[in-house]
């Protein structure tokens, strides 16, 4: 058995990995019921386990026709293949976490100090850390465009410069956490507000839709930290909020009681 066990980059970090095509393969399934069940776990994710060992990515067919796969850690691997039993699957399971460790074990005595990316305290106090970076670089960001209209002189200029390198920082980190240009929060949604009127239940109705869309679309339901959820909110990718909007318009008549009287 070929075990193609490679450095990928899963969650923003390049660590011993594989695909779920490789996955497919090896256990002798189709690559569609690999996608459900991975995306079941990514469903059904409360503690952002699913976020950091899974990574949505692409491949081309044999038709040149982009087909979604993922790619996924060792922790992703092993809770993905947990439920594939009988003789063959357990000899394919322990190969492929032999093979794991090897290649670990490989990276910790060629690369000094490598971090342990199976750690959860590490691993946590990394997200922390990262959302401290992001709050401290989006309030120079603020105070920058609060100034901007000022500008008059080469001084505050070079301020403003290193403003926009604060700013690009923001959206680096944000694009890190799952957030940015790729994935938002219900409350990100900027014409939410214009078309539904504020409320827990349209909150929680239009969480459940676009969780609703995700999976028909086969994107991943994202988690990001937020210091008053302990356990992250749920964010969506941007194509699939574009698929949001595009039913509002189509159907009128949805989530009716909490749209505004005087939206479009």
């Amino acid at each position: 058995m070929n075990i193609g066990i490679a450095l990928k980059e899963v969650n923003g970090k390049e660590i011993p990995a594989v695909t779920s095509l490789q996955v497919a393969d090896a256990f002798g399934k189709e690559h569609k019921n690999v996608l459900a069940d991975v995306r079941k776990i990514l469903d059904e994710d409360s503690d952002g386990f699913g976020a950091l060992n899974f990574e949505r990515s692409s491949y081309l067919s044999e038709q040149n026709k982009e087909i979604p796969m993922y790619v996924m850690s060792k922790d992703g691997f092993i809770l993905l293949v947990m439920s594939y039993t009988g003789p063959e699957a357990m000899r394919v399971k322990k190969a492929y976490i032999a093979r794991f460790n090897e290649m670990e074990e490989r990276l910790r005595n060629n690369v000094p100090g490598l971090p342990n990316f199976q750690n959860p305290a590490l691993a946590a106090r990394a997200w922390a850390e990262q959302f401290e970076q992001r709050q401290i670089a989006e309030s120079q960001r603020d105070e920058a465009l609060r100034t901007k209209a000022w500008i008059s002189d080469k001084k505050t200029a070079t301020a403003m410069a290193t403003a926009s390198a604060a700013a690009r920082k923001v959206s680096a980190l944000e694009d890190e956490l799952g957030r940015g240009k790729r994935y938002k929060a219900v409350k990100a949604i900027p014409w939410l507000r214009d078309v539904f009127i504020p409320s827990k239940g349209m909150y929680s109705m239009v969480g459940k839709a676009l969780k609703r869309l995700s999976l028909d679309l086969g994107y991943s339901v994202e988690k990001l930290a937020a210091p008053e959820y302990p356990d992250g909110v749920n964010a969506y990718h941007v194509d699939v909020i574009a698929a949001f909007d595009r039913e509002l318009n189509q159907n009128p008549g949805m989530l009716d009681r909490y749209r505004r009287r005087d939206a479009a």
